[in-house]
């Protein structure tokens, strides 16, 4: 793996725990009206994370949009 692939993926990790932990509180206030406590914030928070890497990894694997295109093409 490249350094500036190394480098990227925790950047890119941080950026979806810092984008989607409010996006999942805010999900869990409109959808349950919970109130936002500590546990909250933590349950949200430690979803965030599994999806955040598992993204990462498959997002910023070298062939991932040329999959995608194929796939894309086979539904035409």
């Amino acid at each position: 793996m490249q350094s500036h692939t190394k480098r990227r993926i925790p950047e890119f990790i941080v950026a979806g725990l810092i984008i989607d932990t409010p996006e999942n509180i805010i999900s869990i206030k409109f959808s349950t009206g919970a109130a936002i406590t500590r546990e909250v914030f933590i349950a949200a928070f430690l979803v965030v994370i599994p999806f955040s890497i598992l993204t990462e990894l498959i997002i910023d694997h070298p062939k991932f949009w040329e999959h995608i295109g194929k796939v894309i093409k086979k539904f035409r």
